[in-house]
């Protein structure tokens, strides 16, 4: 642990300060209240953080005006007289904000003071590893979680901070989709963009540097994404690099990249930005002695720092950028600054989720993972397409892939089909604790539903012998 020179001072303001409101700081502030402790939660932008101001609910709500909107024109399959179908993209916009209300969020502080926690606006810096200054004033704690999230990465593109560009705050907030978007990034924000705004009718063209969309995920799962977005009209560009943006006189912007070395460019009306994301880690950590590099604070299995009395969760850690982590990471943080029996973070069942149509979702290793290890394994996959849900809801694109160990111990999965988000948490839980392929295929699943997949592909694991 890291030997501080500072003596901590003899007045102490609180027992815990938490930086940043959002589920990586709320859930442990929550937690020290309600165990007796003096708390204060530090917030200089939206309290709550970034999932229900800007992130998870309102892409999702947006996403869901979506999904009404394409089963609408697809209505007539259906034998369903949907005529004249049409959109108020500024009413969808207003949905998007009766969800976030819904959230409860704009009650944030009120939330927080039910609990006793006192909240403070402001930017953290730390001035020695006791004492944080916050808006001028001097905060002297005995415990500290950084809970501060990441910000957009900009690429050097050359003119792209010229031309002007969105990042997905922005996009949020439109009152009408763009006519010709160009998404640079093939992850999961710039996906469930570029899926928004094509099911709103606008051109859209995504450029992705690796070789595949989805690159942390299994192949299948990339390359099938990019031949139904393909069949959607959307233009994919993979192996790219966006190498320069210039406005032009009618507003519009001409985005030049390179693939394959070969350079071309696109006249497009806006663009989006989702190359990814970087910690916050503008707090002073270097006079509280907090060792981070530029993937973020660096924390053990405890969630703790170097500094024995500062510990850190959620994206500004940088492992699994994902609420439902960053909740996970501060229950255990919090957990191991109240109590003397610890317990350590397990990131062996994380369940990954991008909000398509249809949906896809993974959980423990890929096969490059496992390969790259030298971990010998076997493969059960089926097509959605042999189940009966998927006849009876004419959506057949999709699949179920399980990993399992040579005794059939589950290692990984990874699903494309309409509700994969909560077909994978079968998934995830049979690998938490441990369970084999069969155990999943001698369990009964109801008919007709999409998890029958699930049984099938844990079948064929079976059938490998």
């Amino acid at each position: 642990m890291y030997k501080t020179k500072h003596r901590k001072p003899t007045t102490i303001n609180y027992d815990l300060v938490v930086i940043g409101s959002g589920s990586g700081g709320g859930v442990a502030a929550h937690m020290a209240a309600r165990a007796g402790k003096s708390v204060a939660i530090v917030e200089q932008e939206k309290l709550g953080g970034e999932c229900p101001n800007f992130g998870c609910v309102p892409t999702k709500a947006l996403l869901q005006s979506a999904e009404i909107y394409n089963t609408l024109k697809e209505a007539g399959e259906f034998g369903i007289s949907a005529k004249s179908i049409s959109f108020d993209y500024s009413k969808i916009r207003e949905w998007k904000r009766e969800a976030v209300a819904n959230t409860g969020v704009e009650e944030g502080k009120a939330a927080f003071e039910s609990d006793n926690i006192d909240v403070l606006v402001g930017h953290a810096h730390f001035i020695t590893p006791w004492i944080l200054n916050v808006g001028g004033k001097r905060i002297h704690a005995n415990k500290f979680l950084i809970a501060t999230g990441t910000h957009d990465v900009v690429p050097p593109i050359k003119g792209l901070a010229e031309s002007g560009y969105w990042t997905y705050r922005n996009a949020i907030e439109l009152n009408h989709p763009p006519k010709r978007l160009f998404v640079i990034g093939g992850g999961a924000i710039g996906l469930e963009f570029a899926h928004l705004f094509q099911s709103f009718e606008s051109d859209v063209t995504i450029a992705e540097f690796a070789p595949r969309l989805l690159i942390r995920e299994d192949e299948e799962m990339g390359e099938l994404i990019k031949a139904i977005f393909e069949s959607r009209g959307v233009t994919v560009l993979t192996s790219t690099k966006v190498t320069s943006v210039k406005k032009n006189p009618d507003g519009s912007k001409t985005v030049a990249y390179e693939t394959n070395g070969i350079t071309k460019t696109k006249i497009v009306d806006e663009i989006l930005l989702a190359a990814g994301k970087a910690p916050n880690t503008d707090l002073g950590l270097e006079n509280a002695g907090v060792h981070y590099t530029n993937r973020g604070v660096t924390v053990d299995e405890l969630m703790q720092t170097n500094v024995k009395h500062i510990y850190a969760c959620g994206d500004v850690t940088g492992a699994y950028m994902f609420t439902h982590t960053a909740s996970y990471q501060s229950r255990v943080a919090g957990n191991n600054m109240l109590h003397r029996t610890k317990r350590a973070v397990d990131y062996t069942a994380i369940p990954r989720c991008v909000y398509l149509s249809p949906e896809c979702a993974a959980v423990g290793a890929t096969e490059y993972e496992l390969t790259e290890k030298g971990i010998h394994y076997r493969v059960g996959a089926v097509p959605i397409s042999m189940i009966g849900r998927s006849n009876t809801s004419k959506e057949d694109t999709g699949y179920v892939k399980v990993l399992a160990a040579k005794n059939g111990q589950l290692l990984g999965a990874s699903i494309v089909s309409p509700r994969a988000g909560e077909m994978i948490h079968e998934l995830t839980l049979a690998i938490k604790m441990k369970l084999k392929a069969d155990d999943i295929n001698w369990t009964v699943h109801a008919f007709p539903t999409w998890s029958e997949a699930v049984r099938l592909a844990c079948a064929q694991i079976k059938q490998l012998g």
